[in-house]
């Protein structure tokens, strides 16, 4: 098995001091920075360097365009700006959620039904948004949904997502949450493969933390 991936040095960015790590994946680490003016905490996902090659750019390119188009809803991660560091690491600012995301609270705590229906429908609106903007998310789940300080549920990560008219194959699949036809090879995802995801998260949430297959 890989070894998991170290971290790497936060980039420095101009009009932000860098607070601490947040979180890492395949092909980005989270950071925590503090905007200086005006003063605010914010998340920059910054491209690491083994991951930037052409695809994994125009990939990460392509989330922050789809994630600033659809980013004014009010269940779905605002983005504020992209750009590319003085070292040349592409990154997204992004409004951060600072309490723990779906799969870490189900890990702890116990929904109640109601709750969980409540955060259904919140998603399942910026899930059916996402498709009527022509752009399918390909990876619904518990860790992609974020909590903001007031309780309200994010959905984030578009980086695997496509438009709803492209067939490219879903990379990095999600299996616990991932349809039937997705994980078998049968097809690269479509609406009813992100309704799907949605159903498989929420029954991670009222199953305490168990996903469905």
């Amino acid at each position: 098995m890989k070894p998991p991936r170290a971290p790497m040095d936060p980039p420095p960015i101009e009009g932000y001091d860098h607070v601490g790590l947040l979180g890492s994946g395949g092909f980005s680490d989270v950071f925590l920075y503090e905007r200086r003016f005006p003063r605010q905490k914010v998340a920059i996902k910054v491209l690491v360097p083994e991951a930037l090659g052409d695809t994994s750019t125009a990939r990460f390119t392509a989330e922050a365009n789809l994630m600033a188009g659809l980013s004014t809803h009010p269940y779905i991660v605002t983005v504020y700006e992209a750009a590319v560091s003085a070292d040349g690491h592409p990154y997204l600012v992004m409004e951060y959620y600072p309490r723990p995301n779906f799969l870490v609270r189900a890990r702890s705590e116990r929904f109640a039904t109601a709750t969980v229906l409540r955060v259904g429908i919140q998603v399942a609106a910026a899930v059916e948004t996402a498709h009527r903007s022509g752009v399918l998310h390909r990876d619904v789940k518990p860790p992609n949904i974020l909590t903001s300080e007031y309780g309200r549920p994010g959905l984030t990560d578009f980086g695997l997502a496509v438009g709803t008219g492209e067939r490219l194959a879903a990379e990095g699949l999600s299996i616990p949450w991932s349809s039937p036809e997705v994980v078998g090879g049968a097809s690269d995802g479509d609406e009813r493969s992100d309704v799907y995801s949605l159903a498989a998260t929420l029954w991670t949430l009222l199953s305490g933390c168990h996903s469905p297959f």
